[in-house]
């Protein structure tokens, strides 16, 4: 049965970026759990009217014979006999028992969203999740063979519960019923690889990591050959407005996703603009002082270019000089040095996929070369790459996108580093919030997701007759307005410091395009020539 007319939403929870006592987290977590003992209170509430309203009814059939409780009208008598309405009884203990359902699930959805917004207990998930995530290593590496058979028997059930829901095979729904397995069986694939004994890992997170670097060692220079490596990095000029001004994470998201779409061809803006690109924008500060944004995509997969899938494997390396040579960080360093950046000059870093690796081994390994103050990344895994502490890092992940689940482990939850972890879920067009007070539907209405905009966030241009994986950037967005609008402290920390790095007036934006060749001779470019300038 095909599903139709479904759009679909995230809902985020929030680890790590805490800026506040603990004596705090223990007055919100107190307060929760307040909110969850009336809910409960009012829910046995609303069972106790369910069974008088039961009772009554009980009271009333018990006499089949008497016409007055048969037919529940109190008008109607016989000589001696009066009762009341049973019928209006029951109803009004029916009023009662919703009154009391609705209060107590308000209740428990306010205290959903406080332990939300709060992360109450994500020190207690994270440990839960590591734990498991060890587990499902262990045995993967034990029966390597019996792990990809039960992955395999997994992801089956998850295209054919699709296929059910749909009515057609969709893959998508294999990453779907698969994810809570995912950082298990990389991590247990890469200490296979990285020749990490059973149990040696427990201590470490880096397994995936080790095993890069393995595999680099052989697909590298292979790479070399293949595709070459040198770079030739040109400044292009783009003909439209593609990554503007920005004060914020989410509209620094929007320009990396119009970046995205735009060099691979999935929009269309004019631009000129093609894979390989990047963007380096200069704000200049009140003290006359000048920032930076870069924005970075992901892997485009060309055969030239410097963010092909090969790279990927390098960016992942335990090894810090593999990383360092892995051509998407060459090709944004020295489009950074051409830029002009300073080595004292606060940098700020968002990319996406492929994009977010870079930022983090640019944080981790050019800390030295440049002042990186804050790092954004979506669907990303660089939950091992060495950032120093005192680089903020905000993450944006989807539970089942996979991709995120590359690295084998959860994200740090500290202070400076703060994960935005979403789920996708259906919403129906007509959810009771857009149902009209007779219960029609209003034609053309914005569809409404959630009771509240605190339970999740629409996902600008999904599909909407199926489900499609959620790796791309606009469910990082969603995942990312729902953390928002929770009122997060943490993330309103970590939005503060990135709006602090970038503060000022845009005074230019730059796009620089990286080929690979053989030759370190300069080859041609199509963008050579200045078309138009945007600052």
């Amino acid at each position: 049965m095909t599903q139709a007319n479904y759009y679909w939403q995230v809902e985020s929870s929030i680890y790590g970026g805490i800026g506040y006592a603990p004596a705090t987290l223990e007055e919100y977590t107190a307060i929760a759990k307040a909110l969850d003992a009336e809910a409960s209170g009012f829910d046995m509430l609303s069972v106790s009217w369910s069974n008088a309203a039961l009772q009554l009814q009980s009271h009333r059939t018990s006499a089949p014979l008497c016409p007055t409780l048969s037919s529940g009208d109190p008008l109607m008598k016989t000589a001696g006999h009066e009762t009341v309405s049973y019928a209006a009884l029951g109803q009004r203990c029916q009023d009662h028992a919703l009154a009391c359902r609705k209060l107590s699930i308000d209740l428990a959805d306010t205290a959903s969203l406080l332990i939300r917004a709060h992360a109450l207990y994500s020190e207690a998930e994270l440990q839960a999740r590591r734990t498991f995530t060890e587990l499902i290593q262990a045995g993967t590496q034990f029966k390597p063979g019996h792990a990809a058979i039960g992955t395999a028997a997994v992801a089956l059930g998850g295209l054919l519960s699709g296929w059910a829901i749909e009515g057609r095979p969709n893959a998508s729904w294999m990453s779907t019923s698969t994810y809570p397995l995912q950082e298990g069986v990389m991590s247990g694939a890469g200490a296979l690889l990285g020749g990490v004994p059973i149990g040696k890992g427990v201590a470490h997170t880096d397994e995936v990591n080790k095993g890069a670097g393995n595999i680099a060692k052989v697909s590298g220079p292979i790479k070399d050959i293949v595709q070459g490596n040198h770079i030739d990095i040109t400044e292009v000029y783009a003909r439209n407005e593609v990554v503007g001004a920005s004060n914020n994470v989410s509209t620094s998201m929007e320009n990396l996703r119009r970046l995205a779409e735009e060099r691979l061809g999935k929009i269309n803006l004019d631009s000129g603009l093609e894979y390989g690109t990047i963007a380096i924008q200069r704000y200049e500060k009140s003290d006359g002082s000048s920032a930076w944004l870069v924005t970075i995509p992901g892997t485009d997969g060309k055969a030239d270019s410097p963010f092909g899938w090969e790279q990927n494997v390098e960016l992942m390396s335990s090894d810090k000089e593999r990383r360092i040579r892995a051509d998407s960080v060459r090709m944004v360093t020295q489009a950074m040095e051409q830029a002009g950046i300073g080595a004292d000059e606060p940098v700020a870093l968002i990319g996406h996929s492929q994009g977010g690796i870079v930022a983090a081994t640019i944080a981790s390994d050019w800390s030295e070369q440049y002042n990186i103050e804050h790092v954004v990344t979506a669907g990303s895994p660089v939950a091992n790459h060495p950032i120093p502490s005192d680089t903020w890092v905000t993450s944006v992940e989807i539970d089942d996108e996979l991709v995120g689940a590359l690295d084998g482990a959860a994200n740090p939850a500290t202070k400076n580093w703060l994960t935005v972890r979403g789920h996708v879920s259906p919403a129906p067009e007509a959810t009771p919030s857009s149902v009209n007070a007779d219960g029609s539907c209003t034609p053309g209405a914005t569809p409404i997701y959630g009771a509240t905009p605190y339970d999740a966030a629409p996902v600008a241009g999904g599909p909407t007759n199926g489900r499609e994986i959620s790796h791309w950037l606009k469910y990082h967005q969603a995942a990312y307005q729902n953390a928002t609008d929770l009122g997060s402290p943490a993330l309103q920390r970590h939005e503060s410091h990135f709006q602090g790095v970038i503060s000022g007036e845009l005074k230019e934006t730059r796009y620089f395009q990286g080929r690979m060749t053989a030759s370190t001779t300069q080859a041609p470019s199509d963008h050579s020539e200045e078309i138009s300038t945007f600052h």
